[in-house]
């Protein structure tokens, strides 16, 4: 599966992931594991980042800076199932000066089943939080002000 760059109607900039649930991703009863969420939002952010030109591996070796998840608030709507179609949408809600906040939705038909506020940051090689490099906070402007479009 390839990841697509959308817009919705609102013109807001998203990333959309599409994704399988795999028996791996499902409990017993055939219920996608409330950690696997977490995991397909991670894909999308990764993804996006992919889009708009970033490589983690090739950014951290370059800078010694990498990307962290600082804070996650997950809402669980309704359970995805063993085979289902996802759809994981990311749009960036604000650009800080050592962090991005993202709502990420993951959808089944257009049905929201988890909505999730993320905010990461950016770590140098001493752990310690460091401002976002101007290339970075230039790709994520141009992807919000693009629409999501390249």
């Amino acid at each position: 599966m390839t990841a697509a760059v959308r817009a919705p109607a609102s013109s807001e900039a998203c990333h959309v992931l599409p994704v399988s649930v795999y028996w791996e991703d499902t409990d017993a009863g055939g219920i996608v594991y409330y950690a696997n969420y977490l995991r397909y939002a991670e894909r999308g952010r990764t993804e996006l980042l992919r889009a708009i030109g970033i490589r983690q591996r090739e950014f951290a070796a370059e800078t010694g800076i990498v990307f962290a998840v600082r804070r996650v608030e997950a809402e669980y709507l309704a359970p995805a199932r063993l085979e289902d179609r996802l759809d994981v949408v990311t749009r960036l809600v604000e650009i800080g000066g050592a962090s991005v906040d993202m709502e990420q939705v993951i959808r089944r038909d257009g049905e929201d089943l988890v909505r999730m506020m993320i905010r990461i940051v950016c770590v140098n090689d001493r752990g310690r939080a460091t401002r976002l490099p101007p290339v970075v906070a230039r790709a994520f402007r141009k992807f919000a002000s693009d629409g999501g479009g390249s």
